[in-house]
């Protein structure tokens, strides 16, 4: 890992040819190697990783549980953002890192890489909750008002949320903004063993990250890799939308990729920020970070 300036942080900045593998294998990798302290870094990371996207899915809540027509808001603010509070202040995988790093003092690989799993099942468990819970919620409001209100509450999440997430977007280079939305997916625990492995391939004019699964929405609908547990047939939109790629059928966690990657750009007089295409269906989702963003086709990757 190294620090990004623009991000203010430490971001992994390996190569394509390991920028989409899971920070738990490579974290693996080097405690078979005797290289402890590597190791015990990547999996501090890792879990930084997780932690990362389920604090970012506990913000998406407290946008949802305060909107006028979730049903469950007490004046607004105030009392869903306390119950939000206390739970993302667990930190389910907390104590199995200071046992990692115990473990790799006591150049112990079998009990490094058994605490680096156990944290990884503990944070995809409250990971996979999290994406039910705003999937259910967001389907009542659709239901309860109208598939425009999970549109609305979507733009609110995205003023909350993914606008500070993607600030530096602009000044990043392609290289960058593809380490960023790795980063994420991996953090997502994407893939085919749901511990954030993510396919990434070079064309001549864009990158192409591919998802199969991708860790939220297509877990949700397709079923977990790990455990077994089956998917669902999520509840979405009705109507064909064009924030919602003009399809029926796109369930409501999945329908913000569209809003914030695709629509909401061009409502602004931009070209697309990440094209997607295959979000939430029974394939591989791919996301396209085009080298020149100007020419980001509008409607299709």
């Amino acid at each position: 890992m190294l620090w990004s300036d623009l991000l203010g942080r430490r971001i992994r900045q390996d190569g394509m040819d390991t920028l989409g593998v899971s920070t738990q294998t490579l974290a693996e990798q080097h405690l078979a190697k005797g290289e402890w302290e590597i190791a015990g870094d990547l999996a501090e990371y890792f879990l930084d990783e997780m932690t990362r996207i389920n604090n970012a899915l506990f913000t998406w809540l407290e946008v949802i549980l305060a909107f006028p027509g979730s049903g469950v808001s007490v004046d607004g603010v105030a009392e869903p953002r306390q119950v939000i509070a206390a739970m993302r202040s667990f930190g389910p995988g907390d104590g199995d890192l200071v046992a990692v790093a115990l473990a790799c003092d006591a150049q112990d690989l079998d009990a490094a890489s058994a605490r680096i799993e156990t944290m990884r099942v503990r944070m995809a468990a409250v990971h996979d909750q999290l994406v039910w819970w705003i999937q259910h919620l967001l389907a009542d409001i659709a239901e309860r008002h109208s598939e425009e209100a999970v549109r609305d509450v979507v733009i609110r999440t995205y003023e909350e949320l993914w606008r500070d997430r993607y600030a530096a977007w602009p000044q990043m280079t392609p290289v960058e903004r593809l380490q960023i939305s790795v980063e994420g997916m991996r953090g997502h625990l994407s893939g085919p063993r749901h511990r954030g492995d993510v396919g990434i391939i070079e064309e001549d004019d864009r990158f192409r990250m591919v998802l199969d699964p991708c860790g939220s929405c297509g877990v949700l609908r397709r079923g977990d890799p790990d455990s077994g547990r089956p998917g669902c047939d999520p509840a979405g939109t009705r109507t064909a939308h064009d924030w919602s790629w003009n399809r029926v059928g796109v369930g409501w966690y999945a329908v913000h990729s569209a809003i914030v990657m695709e629509w909401l750009p061009q409502q602004e007089g931009r070209p697309p920020m990440r094209p997607l295409d295959g979000c939430d269906t029974s394939g591989p989702c791919n996301w396209f970070i085009h080298k020149d963003p100007s020419a980001a086709p509008a409607g299709a990757p």
